[in-house]
Order: structure tokens, then sequence, then C-alpha cells
């Protein structure tokens, strides 16, 4: 069961979305947070990448994927996440190094909001695909209403 993979999750009401609060060592001579892919994480990261010096209001993302995974932590700085599943929204402040956010797929996403020093780092379940984005948002709802019947 995908709560059974999370250290401390909790949904935000949006389909199969959890904010994934990471394991803090503290210590003296610096802080330190983990993730353990084949023990925390759902799915075995196949690519990592990360978002930074995102120019004033600018907003990434904006898209939903047909089969990928994601886990987000914004390991520097703030941002927020819209998360959507074609019937319910949420906004998600990420904004500590030790909070994550786990998307499964066929949720659309909007980054926005960054600080001026933000770095938000995306472990992905696949390579990237450019067949696997979905980029419109009315062909996202209709892939959510099609594949209704086999979310959890």
């Amino acid at each position: 069961m995908l709560e059974e993979k999370f250290v401390s999750s909790v949904e935000v009401g949006v389909r199969g979305v959890r904010v994934v609060e990471l394991p803090r060592i503290e210590d003296p001579r610096g802080n330190l947070s983990v993730v353990e892919f084949e023990k925390d994480l759902p799915f075995v990261p196949a690519r990592c990448f990360w978002i930074y010096d995102v120019p004033g209001q600018n907003v990434r993302g904006e898209h939903s994927h047909r089969r990928l995974e994601q886990f987000l932590v914004c390991v520097k700085g703030a941002c927020v996440i819209t998360v959507d599943d074609g019937r319910n929204r949420a906004d998600v402040a990420l904004d500590r190094p030790n909070r994550g956010l786990y998307l499964p797929p066929l949720i659309w996403d909007m980054m926005h909001q960054f600080t001026h020093d933000a770095v938000l780092m995306v472990l992905a379940s696949e390579r990237y695909d450019p067949a696997e984005y979905i980029r419109d948002y009315n062909e996202f709802l209709q892939l959510v209403n099609q594949n209704e019947s086999t979310f959890p």
C-alpha cells in the first residue's frame, strides 16, 4: 500500500497525491534528510532533475504524465505546487528540504511562486520521453474520464 512506503505522509485531497515528511537528522555540523529509493518511495527513480533561477512570477509544469510518477522536494527556498486530478485541486507549499510531494500518474501540476533562491529537485520514475507528457488540459480531462474506473 502506498502509505506504508512513506515515513510520514498525508493526503492532500487530490487522488493519490501525498505530502511526505522526510526524516530530519539534526547535527551541529549541519542537518541531513534522506530518501532511500527502494524503501521510501513507491518507485525507483530513473531520472533526477532540478528547476532553479525561475524569473519573476513564471510558472513551470502545466502538464501531466501518462505513466510517470514523481517525487518533488524544494531543497532550497520555497515554491507552491498546484495539483489537479480533474475533479479536485489543491495548493501545496514546499518550503523546507525535508518535505516532499508524491505525484502519481495523471495528475496535472503547476509549479509557481518560486522564491528567488528556490531549487526544486524532481525524482522521476522514467527517463524523459516527450510522448509521455500531456500538455493540453482538455486532453488530460478526457484521459482522466476514460481511466476513472482504474483509479484506487
